[in-house]
Order: C-alpha cells, then sequence, then structure tokens
C-alpha cells in the first residue's frame, strides 16, 4: 500500500521516525485506521448530550466500545496487554493514543451507566451528587490504568505520592470535604428538593433553589440569597413546610388585659380569626390560653394558609381584625404596667357613622334613623339572607363573624366574611331585589336590624333623607363590590344599572 500522504505527514515522520511519508513504511493496518474512526464517533456521541436521552447515548457508546475492543485487539493484540512491537515514533504514538482512547470510551461508558441506575438525568440536580462521585472515582482510575497500561509507566511510586499529596489536601480542605461529604449524606437522605419551603435552625427561611456539592442555597422572603454550607444543614434541624402539602401552619400572639373574662377573650379573638378570607377555613383557627398573670393573658391564635407567599397578608389581616373585634366588645390590650386604657365600645351611632352607607347623611338624620333598629343576638348558623330571596331588613353588625356565600359548581362559594361595624342586605333592601347570595353566622352575632317598613316610615317624614341617599348610592356601591357582598346584584351588572333602581326607589318614596 503506496499512497502517498503529502506534506502534511511529512512533518510529524522527521519528527519521530525516519522522515518517509507513506504509509507501508509505518506499517498502518486498516484495524488501526478503523480504530480511529470508532474514536471519533465516540467522540460524535458525546457531543450530543442535550439531544439524545441518557440511554440512547449510553446504548451508542456501547455499540462503539465493543467494536473499538474488536478493532484494538486486531491491532495490539489486547487493550489490557498492549504490544506494540517493533512501532516507533510515530506510529508507536498513534497506537498508545489509541489505546489510551479505548480506557477513555469505556470510562464514559461505565459513567454513564452508573448515572442511568443510580440516579435519572430527571431528577433533582441535588439526587446527582452520588453519580457524580462515581463519575469522578472512574476518571481517576481511568487516567493511572492510561498511564500505566498506554505509556507503560510504573504507577506505584506515583500512587505512594498521591497519597502523601493527598494527606495533606485533606488537612487542607477539611472544612469543605466536610461539605461534600454531607451534601452526599442529603442526596441520599433527600429530606427537601429544589422548590421546597425550608426552615432551617437559627432564623433562615425559604425556597429552596439550588442543591451543590458545597451548599444550599434558599431564597428567602426578603428576596436575598442564603447560602447554607452542608454541613451546617446536616447538623441543624429542619422543618420542610412543603412536605406532605405547601399549606403551612402559622401563629400570632396577644397579650390581653387581666381583668377580661376568659370566656369573652376567646369567643372575641375566636370570631376575628373566622372573619379573616386569606388564612383557610379547614382546619379552623384555634384559639389557645398560653400564660395567665397578674398584668396580661396570652393568648395564641394558630391558622393555616395556602402557602408561604400569603404569611405577611394573612398575618396583617388577622391583627387588623383582632383590633377591630377587640375595640367593639371592650377588651384592651395588656400594658407593661398592667393598667390597661380604656377601651369605649362603640355604639348604634357610631356603627351608623362609620358605615359606608350612613356616614355621608347629616347627623341629625342618623339620629333620626337610630330608634328604628333594634338589637338582636343570633346563634352561630343561623341564616341572615338568603339566596334568591328580597330582603325585608338591613344588618349592622356589632360583634361576631357572618359568611356570605354563592352557590357555585361545587357547592357553596365564599365570597367575604363581615366583621363588626360592617353593612349586610342594604342592596337588596334598598332596590326591592332578591339576594344574590346566602349570609350565615359563623359565631354568635350581636347585630342591629332595621326592617324595610320602618326605613320606609322614616324616609316618608323625612324627605331630605331620600336626596342625602342618592348622593352615597355611587361610594355604598362601589364598597359592596369590593366586599364580594352585593347581594342585590351580580358583580357582573353595571353601576349605572345599580343607580337607577335606587333613585327608582327614592322616587317611589318621594311620590
Amino acid at each position: 500500500m503506496a499512497l502517498d500522504l503529502g506534506w502534511s505527514w511529512d512533518i510529524p515522520l522527521k519528527a519521530f521516525g525516519d522522515g518517509s511519508a507513506n504509509l507501508s513504511d509505518m506499517h498502518i493496518s486498516i484495524p488501526l485506521l478503523a480504530a480511529t474512526v470508532a474514536v471519533l464517533a465516540s467522540v460524535l456521541v458525546s457531543r450530543l448530550k442535550s439531544r439524545w436521552p441518557l440511554w440512547i447515548r449510553v446504548l451508542a457508546q456501547l455499540t462503539l466500545f465493543v467494536v473499538l475492543t474488536v478493532l484494538v485487539q486486531q491491532s495490539l493484540t489486547s487493550p489490557l496487554q498492549p504490544e506494540y512491537g517493533s512501532a516507533r515514533g510515530a506510529e508507536r504514538f498513534w497506537r498508545q493514543l489509541i489505546e489510551a482512547s479505548w480506557w477513555v470510551v469505556g470510562a464514559r461508558l461505565t459513567s454513564g451507566i452508573a448515572r442511568l441506575f443510580i440516579v435519572l438525568e430527571s431528577r433533582p440536580r441535588e439526587t446527582q451528587i452520588i453519580s457524580d462521585l462515581v463519575a469522578g472515582a472512574i476518571a481517576v482510575a481511568t487516567t493511572l490504568a492510561i498511564v500505566n497500561f498506554a505509556f507503560e509507566v510504573p504507577i506505584r511510586s506515583l500512587l505512594a505520592t498521591s497519597g502523601v499529596i493527598a494527606i495533606v489536601l485533606g488537612l487542607a480542605l477539611q472544612s469543605t470535604l466536610s461539605d461534600v461529604f454531607s451534601g452526599i449524606a442529603v442526596g441520599i437522605e433527600r429530606p427537601y428538593k429544589a422548590g421546597d419551603l425550608l426552615w432551617v435552625e437559627g432564623g433562615i427561611e425559604g425556597r429552596v433553589i439550588q442543591v451543590n456539592w458545597r451548599s444550599t442555597h434558599i431564597a428567602t422572603a426578603d428576596r436575598n440569597i442564603a447560602v447554607v454550607p452542608n454541613s451546617v444543614i446536616a447538623k441543624a434541624r429542619l422543618v420542610n413546610r412543603s412536605a406532605p402539602s405547601s399549606a403551612r401552619g402559622a401563629t400570632v400572639t396577644v397579650i390581653l388585659d387581666a381583668a377580661a373574662l376568659p370566656e369573652t377573650c376567646e369567643a372575641v379573638l375566636t370570631a376575628a380569626a373566622r372573619s379573616c378570607c386569606i388564612m383557610q377555613a379547614t382546619p379552623e383557627p384555634k384559639v389557645t390560653c398560653t400564660e395567665l398573670k397578674g398584668n396580661g393573658i396570652s393568648w395564641d391564635i394558630a391558622f393555616s394558609i395556602d402557602g408561604p407567599e400569603k404569611l405577611s397578608g394573612a398575618r396583617t389581616e388577622l391583627l387588623t381584625l383582632i383590633h377591630r373585634h377587640l375595640r367593639h366588645a371592650g377588651v384592651a390590650l395588656a400594658t407593661a404596667d398592667g393598667v390597661p386604657a380604656r377601651v369605649q365600645v362603640p355604639g348604634l351611632s357610631c356603627l351608623l357613622e362609620a358605615s359606608p352607607l350612613f356616614g355621608r347623611i347629616a347627623a341629625e338624620q342618623r339620629e333620626a334613623l337610630v330608634p328604628c333598629f333594634e338589637p338582636i343576638r343570633l346563634d352561630a348558623g343561623t341564616v341572615l339572607l338568603r339566596s334568591g330571596e328580597t330582603p325585608d331588613a338591613l344588618f349592622i353588625m356589632a360583634e361576631g363573624a357572618v359568611e356570605v356565600t354563592t352557590d357555585g359548581p361545587e357547592g357553596p362559594q365564599v365570597v367575604y366574611r363581615l366583621s363588626p361595624g360592617e353593612t349586610l342586605g342594604a342592596v337588596g333592601l334598598l332596590t326591592a331585589t332578591a339576594n344574590a347570595a346566602t349570609a350565615t353566622a359563623l359565631t354568635p352575632v350581636r347585630a342591629f336590624r332595621i326592617s324595610k317598613t320602618r326605613l320606609d316610615a322614616v324616609i316618608a317624614h323625612q324627605p331630605e333623607l331620600a336626596a342625602s341617599l342618592r348622593l352615597m348610592a355611587a361610594e355604598f356601591a362601589t364598597v359592596t363590590v369590593q366586599q364580594g357582598a352585593a347581594v342585590g346584584q351580580p358583580e357582573s351588572e353595571p353601576p349605572q344599572l345599580f343607580l337607577s333602581r335606587l333613585r327608582s326607589f327614592l322616587e317611589v318614596l318621594d311620590g
């Protein structure tokens, strides 16, 4: 075979051999050329990492490894005991590269099989730490095998030297190695994964975004990234708030006046908690007395929310409603000196003044309405308004909680929960239309009620009250839509239609 390869082969042959430029002088065999092609094909397969699934790449690597093994046996007798014969210079170096490539292809195949059976690539990143460790061990073993078999360099002295180096590096990198092996333990146990909400002892809480060899990255609620070493994670107490579900619990503590009756405090705090719309209704909020002192009684309100992103909003809503319910019940917060401030319970006049319905009319007109209201008390479960029925009365809440629901495809759907100071049934009463929702007492309720007959009688004797109602109509319509308690009409009804019906109602009264 006297094929002349030209000048490009001339330079390496001069450097390593006798300068000849044809293949017959180098004794190049067909199996050696085919082995070179197989090595190049293996490199191409490894480049297709993102295009092929792992099992297809492993199968392709296995096929190429078998073919390469046969070709190496034909050209070098055995990959474990290669014979280079009389080959010198470039030819010998070429054969050594083929032998080294056989070990590299075998290492890639072994790593692929280990990754396929130990950790699937579709699993989270932190679970691949074991397979990465196995791949590293295979790479070290392959390097030593290439030095020993391909280049015929004894590795005993190298292993002795590397042992000393390993001891020195181990002492120098003790902290880093502790993090690495802790990361391996975390990968095996899998107490959390990327995306979980994790609490770490020491006040770190947030969503896990990455777990690597050395540390765990946690995105906290204040938009910072906390990098926690895996050695700390392995020793600290952890709470995975995403398991078994993303719902989490929280607790708010308040300290009330020691002079207030515990039964009253528990009832007021329960009503405040059940008035909240953000927290979950199931399980129900739980109120517990945790400490009794001379200057105050400590109460814990435990509740659940759908996810951590709702925690701040739920706490704000709960504390706001606790303040409102305590004020309307006349219960004061405890103070450091044990002398709580006096709480003035809002009467009917104050409720009317703060009401979005009656707050904008003149004071003398509101006072004329006060005798028309009657105080009532309702037990939990009592229905104040029923969907589809025309209301005959209007309610102003004084104590307790009322739930407003509509009929949905999956049963009753909560629209809003009313607290002390809020008005119920105004739209249906003023427009004489059927309720679009049902209002039910969640807790024992104290309220003030005015019937349609009494309201008609007051307007008939005070025509200027009708004009005042026209002025507040727009604001009241907006408030009722925001509350989701517009029981007179669905939310999709145009505001102009609501105002038109209200004007028609008032014109009838004027007539």
